[in-house]
């Protein structure tokens, strides 16, 4: 087998150039596994208590003292000076994160069912403020129904049961699946990632055999050799998929190396599958560009030209719900953006069904016929291309 011998000693060579992109295939595998490990696997939730003043410009009375009292249980009440600048100052210098302002004549407005709102003003970014919100809201609001269910109600009678009603706590068990979590998006991106090192690949290996291989020396050397052209061309067959399933094969012993057992799990073997269509794929957009492409330098442009593209185009750096309506419509006609769209969709199926893998199956259906319209393109060049020689 003459033509596939030829083929070895082509891909040998570019060996070193290859080498480079599964080095950092391996970089970028590795980190992802790093930010994956060092996350913790229990979650953790507690109230966050803000800083607040209170400033009431009404008489006390029962009912603003409730409210103060049930707050205290969720902020740390802080002393203020009473005057505007010294509670702006308060606040600018993050001594309170929030400043609770009850209005005069609040009580009686209250009581009597009145639309009297609260000055409430906090800094901006604060998560312990919103808390503190609810909280507010979840008093008046509910003593709100205790006055319109009980008109004669007292103020006392009113706070007590307001503050007994809301001290009944409910037990929340949270359950944390952050682990496995992290491991599935880690993978997923993984696998993302591969498609721009498949791509180069294959490009750069394929490529460049069919770029030395149709070199016109040699290939009238070929058309003169006892070999028939027909054999030869099921030689070239037999490599390009030879080394397209080699490329394969490296990609998932990889992702053996950085995710172990979890590679065997069935969302990962129908990942895997998507990405052997897809190195199929690859195979036949590196025989194109290989046809059609005359020089070395122009295939290393080519190859980045596609690669980058492709990958920042249709979710492999950028995921896919950040993109444009308009990108994604154009992707959609790039292999790549069905195999990203494949993994995005897979790695969140907890139950394999022939229902749940039937819009899958078509995403990889649109890479195969993707492959095969670039094929045909390609052999129509490669047959233009005899025709000319020979003429």
């Amino acid at each position: 087998m003459p033509v596939f011998q030829a083929y070895k000693r082509v891909i040998k060579k570019s060996i070193p150039q290859l080498m480079i992109y599964i080095g950092v295939f391996m970089g970028l595998a590795a980190a992802l596994m790093g930010s994956g490990s060092g996350t913790s696997a229990t979650a953790q939730f507690a109230d966050v208590r803000a800083r607040m003043a209170y400033v009431d410009e009404a008489e006390s009375s029962i009912l603003t003292e409730g409210l103060k009292d049930y707050l205290s249980q969720y902020a740390d009440m802080i002393d203020v000076e009473q005057d505007q600048a010294s509670l702006q100052d308060a606040l600018f210098f993050e001594d309170v994160d929030y400043i609770l302002r009850i209005p005069s004549g609040f009580t009686e407005g209250f009581l009597a069912g009145k639309p009297i709102e609260i000055e409430k003003t906090s800094r901006p970014g604060s998560v312990s403020s919103v808390y503190l919100d609810m909280n507010i809201n979840k008093f008046l609001n509910t003593a709100r129904f205790y006055l319109a269910n009980t008109p004669d109600i007292s103020q006392q009678d009113l706070v007590d049961r307001v503050s007994k009603d809301l001290s009944v706590e409910t037990a929340v068990e949270v359950k944390s699946f952050k682990a496995s979590a992290d491991t599935g998006e880690a993978i997923g991106v993984f696998f993302n990632y591969m498609s721009y090192v498949l791509l180069s690949l294959l490009i750069l290996g394929v490529g460049t055999f069919m770029l030395v291989f149709n070199q016109q020396d040699i290939r009238r050397r070929t058309l003169c050799s006892p070999v028939p052209l027909r054999q030869q061309n099921m030689q070239i067959l037999f490599g390009n998929l030879i080394y397209a399933v080699v490329c394969w094969i490296i990609m998932m012993a990889l992702g053996f190396v950085m995710y172990g057992k979890t590679m065997l799990t069935k969302q990962v073997m129908l990942m895997a599958l998507n990405a052997f269509v897809f190195s199929l794929v690859g195979l036949s957009i590196s025989f194109m560009v290989g046809s059609v492409l005359k020089s070395r330098d122009t295939m290393s442009a080519v190859t980045n030209v596609l690669t980058l593209g492709m990958s920042f185009t249709t979710g492999v750096f950028v995921p896919q719900y950040l993109l444009g309506e308009q990108v994604l419509s154009f992707a959609q006609i790039l292999p790549t953006y069905w195999f990203v769209k494949f993994n995005n969709e897979i790695i969140n199926i907890r139950s394999i069904t022939l229902e749940t893998l039937r819009p899958l199956l078509g995403y990889m259906g649109m890479q195969l016929g993707i492959a095969i319209a670039v094929l045909a393109v390609a052999l129509v060049i490669v047959k233009q291309k005899r025709q000319a020689q020979e003429a």
